[in-house]
């Protein structure tokens, strides 16, 4: 009986998407323990079990394996937040869900997000051929930014420059991850509380004055 050439062929591509993602989280977990630019292709490989001509096999070099990387991570993330958000019918319910999102998925996976903030902070996008770290930053401030211009416009936001908002919510988000990486035993539910209602008081409209009135 000859062998059958496409069940064997889609078994090989099932084998080889599951060696990848195998790499992936070797080189997540490397990363968040030693650093971005401490994560060879050496320890990845020995973390994940396997020789560095292996890794080589399935990525061209460190740069396309950290590409991956950071795809996998921000695909996750966006569907881990998503149903969040888009379960709140006011805007001010979507910036409390984006953050407590943002949040659950640091408790769910903190050595994924330790791992991404190494990889941003420490000029991992530099080294990535086709990365743009500016537009990089771009797509990540562009949903708050159309989420803060549409809740201005209802009225459910004060005045404000929605792109510096926008830097702030990411920047004291991102820092969380940071923090993790030197207490795993971090409060995450204090920092939720204390960002959310941080952001809410720097963004809800201002009551109006008897003079105003």
């Amino acid at each position: 009986m000859l062998p059958n050439t496409e069940h064997d062929g889609q078994s090989r591509s099932f084998i080889e998407e599951a060696r990848r993602a195998q790499i992936v989280t070797a080189a997540v977990e490397t990363i968040a323990e030693v650093g971005y630019h401490r994560a060879s292709m050496g320890r990845i490989g020995a973390r994940a079990g396997i020789s560095r001509g292996l890794i080589s096999y399935h990525f061209a070099g460190k740069s396309e394996l950290i590409a991956q990387v950071v795809t996998t991570v921000y695909t996750d993330v966006a569907t881990f937040m998503t149903p969040m958000i888009d379960a709140e019918t006011t805007y001010a319910g979507e910036l409390r869900a984006y953050i407590r999102s943002n949040l659950e998925y640091m408790r769910a996976h903190p050595a994924r997000m330790v791992a991404l903030v190494e990889i941003l902070t420490s000029g991992g996008l530099a080294d990535l051929p086709e990365a743009d770290p500016d537009a990089f930053d771009r797509q990540l401030r562009e949903p708050l930014e159309q989420l803060f211009e549409a809740g201005q416009a209802s009225g459910e936001f004060r005045d404000f420059d929605v792109t510096v908002m926008a830097r702030i919510v990411r920047g004291v988000i991102d820092a969380v991850p940071t923090a993790l990486s030197r207490d795993p035993d971090l409060d995450i539910d204090c920092h939720l509380r204390e960002i959310t209602t941080a952001l809410d008081h720097a963004t809800r409209p201002v009551p109006s004055t008897p003079e105003q009135t």
